[in-house]
C-alpha cells in the first residue's frame, strides 16, 4: 500500500488533544447535604470501574477517528492493483513448448496461458517496454513493439514441437530488462511449469531487483502416453530387397494396451497391440533402393503431438567389400556368411565401397570416398608398417604397443550392438598422430567403444580419403573373445554397412533443434508444406514441427530429415514451488488463481485509492463515540432529587 500525500499524515499529531484533555482534566466537587455517607461510598464503588472504562473507550475512539481522518487526507492506495505504475521493463515468457498442446476441457493449455499473457499486456501502459519471448522456440528472437503488436503476437503463437527451457528463457529475459534503463523490471513466466523445463541447475544470471511473477494455475500432473525409442534394424540400415525391423517403445503412466501402426508412404505396413512400458517390434520392408519415409503411431490422447515417431532413411544396395582375409581365420568365415545373407557383395580393391584392411593392407590403393576398417596384426613388429600406411592414406592416428597386458572388459559403448561379455586380452594403444595421446585430440574422431580402463578400443572418423574405423585389438581369440561370441557378425555388419552411403543411417533429430543442410541446398519444406529459403549459415533453425522435412536443391529433393518431439516434453510432472524458489534468486510471486493475475503483476503499481473507505471508517468511529458519550450518567437536578440533610450533616461530592 502507498500514499499520494504522505505529508498529511502529520495531521495525526492532533491525537495529542484528547490525550491532554484526558490526562489533565480535573473533576469539580460540590458539597451536598446527605443523610448517610455510607450510601455515597457504596455508589462510588459500584460505578468507579464503569466510569474509568467509559473514559478510556472514549479516548481510544477519539484517537482512532483523528488517525483515520489523517490517513484519508494522505490518499492511500493499494499497490500492484489496476491503477497506474512506474515505467516498467517487462518480458512475458509464454511457454508454447510441446506440452502446451495438451487438450484440457474444450481448449488447450496454450489457450489458457495466452489468456494470462493478454492480461499482462492489458495492465501495461504506453510508458512500459514489453517483450514477448516464446519459450518453445529457442531460435526466435524476443519480440517487442507497441502493446497492440505484443497482443497480436500472443494471439499468433502456436504450439511448438520443441522443448521449453525456462531457465534459459529467464536468463535471456533478465538481460533484456536489465538493459532497458527503466525504473522497474518484471518477468512474467506463463507456463505449465514442467519439471523438465528447469533442468541444468539454478539461474546463472544476476536478477537483482527484477520481480518474477509466475503463473501456477495449471492442473496437477496428468497421465500421458507417448512413443519414443525408435530404432531401425537394430542400428543397421535397411538394404535393398532385404527385410528389416523397426522398434518403438510405448511409454506412459497407465497400464492399458496401446494400438501401434506402422505407416510408410501413407500406407499402413504393420500393426500391433502393446502394453505401455514395452518395446514393440514391427517388420519393415523389403524396399527397393531409394529414400523411404514414414512414421509409427498410436491412438491420440490429450497430448497427441508425441503419439507419432517419424523416420526417414535411404535404402541402398549392399556395400561392395574388399578384404584379404588370408591372415584371419575368423574373418574369412564371417564375410561369406554376410554375403550369403545379402548384407554385402564382394568387390575389387579399386571399386569397393568398404575395405577390410587387416594390417592396413590396401589402404594406399583405395578409391577416394571408400571407407576403411583397419584391424592390426598380433605381431608387434609390423606396427611401423601399419602406421606408415595410415599416414599415407590420410588417417592421423597411430598404433602403439602396450607394455602391460591383461584381461580387460569393454566399457562405454555407443554402438547399437550388444557387446556384453566381450573381453580383451591384448590391445594396442591408439593415439592421434603428433598429439602424444592428449584427450582433447580425440575431437577429430569419435571413440565409439572404450575399454573399462577408458582407453579407446574402436574409433570412427573421417580423413581426406574417406571414413575409417580403427580397432585396437586383432580379431583373434588370443587377443579378444569377440570372434567366438555372437557379437562378431552384428558388429562387423554394422561397421561395413555404416558407411554404405550418404543417408543410409541418418540419426533422428529433435524438433526445435537446427537441421544441418547438405552443400548446395537452396530450400527446405517443412511438414506443413511451407518452403523455407536457406541462408548462408547452412542450417535450418525454424524447426517448430515434428515430421519429415524435405531438402531441395532448386526444384530437386536431395535429402529427407525426420524430426521427432523431445521425450522430456512428454513428462508432465510439474515442479514444486519450493524447488522453483531454490532455482531463482530473486523476488518471486506464485499466482495460482487466474483471476488474481491482474492484481499481482506490476508490483510498483499505484492501484485503486481507498481514502473514501478510510473516511467512512472514521465517520463510523465518530458515530460510535457520540453514542458512548451520550449514554453517560446524567447529573440529577432539582430539590426533589436532593435528599434532606440529617442532623445538620454536610457531604462533599
Amino acid at each position: 500500500m502507498g500514499l499520494l500525500n504522505p505529508l498529511l499524515l502529520l495531521a495525526g499529531a492532533a491525537v495529542a488533544v484528547p490525550l491532554i484533555l484526558h490526562l489533565f482534566h480535573r473533576h469539580d466537587t460540590r458539597r451536598v447535604a446527605f443523610p448517610a455517607l455510607r450510601y455515597l461510598q457504596r455508589t462510588e464503588k459500584e460505578h468507579a470501574r464503569t466510569i474509568r472504562f467509559r473514559q478510556i473507550l472514549l479516548l481510544v475512539l477519539r484517537i482512532t477517528a483523528i488517525l483515520l481522518l489523517a490517513l484519508a487526507a494522505a490518499r492511500p492506495f493499494i499497490g500492484g492493483g489496476v491503477g497506474i505504475h512506474d515505467p516498467t521493463a517487462l518480458v512475458i515468457i509464454l511457454d508454447n513448448s510441446m506440452s502446451s498442446g495438451r487438450v484440457v476441457g474444450q481448449g488447450r493449455t496454450l489457450d489458457q496461458l495466452k489468456g494470462i499473457a493478454r492480461r499482462s499486456v492489458a495492465r501495461a501502459s504506453s510508458e512500459d517496454r514489453v517483450w514477448l519471448l516464446r519459450a518453445g522456440e529457442p531460435w526466435s528472437v524476443a519480440l517487442t513493439g507497441s502493446l497492440d503488436d505484443v497482443g497480436r503476437w500472443i494471439e499468433e503463437t502456436v504450439v511448438s514441437g520443441g522443448r521449453g527451457d525456462l531457465l534459459q528463457s529467464i536468463e535471456r529475459a533478465a538481460a533484456l530488462v536489465s538493459g532497458a534503463g527503466l525504473r522497474a523490471a518484471e518477468i512474467h513466466v506463463v507456463s505449465d511449469l514442467q519439471r523438465t523445463a528447469f533442468l541444468g541447475g539454478a539461474v546463472r544470471a544476476d536478477l537483482g531487483a527484477i520481480t518474477l511473477v509466475v503463473y501456477d494455475g495449471t492442473d496437477a500432473d496428468p497421465v500421458n502416453r507417448y512413443l519414443d525409442g525408435l530404432l531401425i534394424g537394430g542400428g543397421l540400415p535397411p538394404l535393398a530387397n532385404q527385410r528389416s525391423q523397426i522398434t518403438v517403445r510405448v511409454s506412459g503412466g497407465s497400464d492399458s494396451l496401446a494400438p501401434i501402426r506402422l505407416v510408410v508412404e501413407n500406407r499402413i505396413r504393420g500393426a500391433a497391440i502393446a502394453p505401455e512400458g514395452s518395446h514393440t517390434l514391427l517388420p519393415l520392408g523389403p524396399f527397393a533402393a531409394g529414400p523411404v519415409s514414414g512414421y509409427v503411431e498410436t491412438d491420440p490422447d490429450d497430448l497427441s503431438m508425441d503419439d507419432r515417431q517419424y523416420f526417414s532413411l535411404t535404402v541402398l544396395p549392399p556395400p561392395g567389400v574388399w578384404a584379404d582375409t588370408s591372415q584371419s581365420f575368423f574373418l574369412s568365415r564371417a564375410l561369406p556368411v554376410l554375403e550369403s545373407a545379402g548384407r554385402l557383395r564382394p568387390a575389387s580393391l579399386t571399386e569397393a565401397d568398404v575395405l577390410l584392411a587387416i594390417g592396413g593392407a590396401g589402404l594406399e590403393s583405395r578409391r577416394p570416398g571408400a571407407a576403411a576398417i583397419v584391424v592390426p596384426y598380433r605381431d608387434v613388429t609390423l606396427l611401423p608398417a601399419l602406421n606408415r600406411r595410415l599416414a599415407s592414406s590420410g588417417i592421423s592416428w597411430r598404433f602403439e604397443p602396450v607394455e602391460v597386458r591383461g584381461e580387460t572388459p569393454l566399457g562405454a559403448s555407443s554402438v547399437p550392438i550388444s557387446l556384453d561379455g566381450v573381453r580383451v586380452f591384448e590391445h594396442y594403444r591408439m593415439v592421434p598422430r603428433g598429439t602424444g595421446g592428449a584427450d582433447g585430440a580425440e575431437a577429430e574422431a569419435e571413440v565409439v567403444v572404450r575399454l573399462a580402463t577408458g582407453e579407446p578400443w574402436l574409433v570412427r572418423g573421417t580423413s581426406d580419403r574417406g571414413p575409417f574405423f580403427l580397432v585396437a585389438s586383432p580379431l583373434e581369440p588370443e587377443a579378444t573373445n569377440l570372434p567366438i561370441t555372437a557379437s562378431l557378425l552384428p558388429l562387423l555388419e554394422w561397421m561395413l554397412s555404416g558407411w554404405a552411403g550418404d543417408g543410409a543411417s541418418v540419426p533422428f533429430l529433435i524438433a526445435g533443434e537446427p537441421i544441418p543442410l547438405p552443400e548446395g541446398a537452396t530450400g527446405v519444406q517443412d511438414p506443413e508444406g511451407t518452403l523455407h529459403p536457406v541462408d548462408g549459415t547452412g542450417v535450418l533453425r525454424e524447426t517448430r514441427l515434428p515430421g519429415i522435412y524435405t531438402v531441395y536443391r532448386e526444384d530437386t529433393p536431395i535429402a529427407y530429415v525426420a524430426l521427432n518431439t523431445p521425450s522430456e516434453e512428454s513428462l508432465l510432472e510439474r515442479i514444486e514451488a519450493r524447488e522453483l524458489r531454490a532455482l531463482v534468486d530473486a523476488p518471486l510471486s506464485m499466482v495460482e488463481d487466474s483471476t488474481r493475475w491482474t492484481r499481482s503483476v506490476f508490483a510498483s503499481g499505484q492501484g485503486p485509492e481507498i481514502w473514501w473507505q478510510v473516511l467512512i471508517m472514521a465517520l463510523g468511529v465518530l458515530v460510535v463515540e457520540s453514542l458512548v458519550a451520550a449514554t453517560g450518567p446524567v447529573r440529577a437536578r432539582g430539590s426533589s432529587m436532593t435528599p434532606a440533610p440529617a442532623h445538620g450533616g454536610r457531604a462533599s461530592s
